[in-house]
């Protein structure tokens, strides 16, 4: 789940530019740094309740995008055994990597003689010879074809293709969970003060939880402070 905590992190990593700390605070919320995953975990938790939507500004115009609006033709992962010189290579959609996206994390294990090995990090690829990447590459621009059929938001004749970029992905977590970090945080005050929430309470509730509190809680207000509900 994504908590109205995790919200106001995120919302205050991207209004400081903090685009890592964005990184790895979703690595974490999905327990993955693949690609697929991230983007599958994005559309699942941003539109829990039939009516979420995000809204953004086009040509002076504000554009409303649903889920059936977001983030379409994601495939699934879908690894494939590649055996080239005496080595089996298994390749997939693409880890995000030190953060930074490329083609060849599309490689994810070598396997030669029994043993495997698992590439991790920015060290583990530099091994990779130039020439037996440009021998996969065949194999591996599937998975980047595929990667860019990805619709971000397609409204009407409207649309943003997906392409595999660091800040673009960026982009698209800020779509989905941005806010405005001083809203968010006068609404915490608001519903500490009045209600007696405490911090540990909007790290257990989603941000459409909140939504719902808030709502009732300046309706219960309102009505305490009209004379004519006494």
């Amino acid at each position: 789940m994504v908590s109205y905590n995790d919200i106001t992190k995120l919302t205050f990593f991207h209004e400081n530019k903090l685009h890592n700390n964005i990184l790895d605070h979703i690595f974490n919320l999905c327990n993955s740094n693949n690609i697929i995953d991230i983007l599958q975990f994005i559309k699942q938790e941003k539109f829990i309740e039939e009516s979420s939507n995000i809204k953004i500004n086009y040509d002076q115009k504000e554009i409303i995008i649903f889920k059936e609006n977001f983030l379409n033709n994601i495939p699934e992962l879908e690894p494939k055994s590649i055996v080239h010189n005496e080595f089996e290579y298994i390749i997939d959609y693409p880890n995000i990597i030190n953060y930074k996206c490329s083609p060849v994390y599309c490689i994810k294990k070598i396997k030669y003689n029994g043993e495997e090995y698992i590439l991790k990090n920015q060290e583990d690829y530099n091994l990779i010879p130039m020439k037996t990447y440009l021998d996969l590459k065949k194999h591996i621009d599937v998975y980047i074809t595929n990667l860019h059929k990805i619709l971000i938001y397609k409204v009407g004749d409207i649309q943003s293709r997906f392409f595999l970029n660091t800040e673009l992905i960026i982009n698209v977590i800020y779509l989905a969970f941005v806010s405005s970090y001083k809203n968010l945080i006068q609404e915490q005050l608001f519903l500490m003060k009045e209600f007696n929430f405490t911090y540990d309470s909007f790290s257990k509730l989603s941000s459409h939880e909140i939504g719902h509190y808030l709502k009732a809680g300046i309706k219960n207000i309102n009505e305490r402070n009209n004379p004519e509900t006494r």
